[in-house]
């Protein structure tokens, strides 16, 4: 394999470690007590292929129905692959 041939080798196993770093997965959720003191999770979805509803689902499902967000937050960066989007939450159960 010469030079070239490896650079492009290498290149190409760059570019698919990017995409599938920045394409995210499954929402993260973890539990906590709220400033109020209640139950709370805090619910992070990231990924430019994730969406808020995601983050909405999960914490649905840890509140077993019904929350009140307490805080959200958005942040992209831009990369030479694609945005690198990361999302959370603050869901206190009613």
């Amino acid at each position: 394999m010469g030079v070239q041939e490896t650079m492009t080798f290498i290149s190409r196993i760059v570019f698919c470690l990017s995409v599938a770093l920045t394409t995210g997965c499954a929402a993260t959720v973890k539990p906590m007590t709220t400033p109020d003191g209640k139950q709370g999770f805090l619910v992070e979805c990231d990924g430019s292929a994730d969406s808020w509803a995601s983050c909405y689902e999960a914490a649905t499902k840890a509140c077993n129905g019904t929350y009140k967000i307490i805080d959200r937050n958005e942040s992209s960066t831009p990369t030479a692959y694609g945005p690198l989007v990361r999302r959370n939450l603050i869901a206190e159960c009613k």
